[in-house]
């Protein structure tokens, strides 16, 4: 009786079709580029409307806008 193989075999690769494996795919690397531009994209809006929020907070201290219900005193 013989002996199946455990995994596929297949021919042996030739140094020309032969693709390095610490190499990332080509989806991992467009990835990885899209996440590095959306978080620019945030990071520039958030340096952008840094100043309207804090302009936000100054105003909300001078009224006195505190967060949470105001009990009667």
């Amino acid at each position: 009786m013989q002996r199946r193989p455990t995994r596929a075999t297949r021919p042996a690769d030739t140094a020309a079709t032969a693709a390095p494996h610490h190499t990332p795919c080509w989806a991992r690397r467009v990835l990885i580029a899209q996440v590095a531009v959306v978080g620019m994209l945030a990071a520039g809006i958030l340096v952008r409307e840094l100043p309207g929020a804090v302009r936000e907070v100054r105003i909300w201290r001078m009224v006195g806008f505190r967060a949470g219900s105001r009990h009667p005193g």
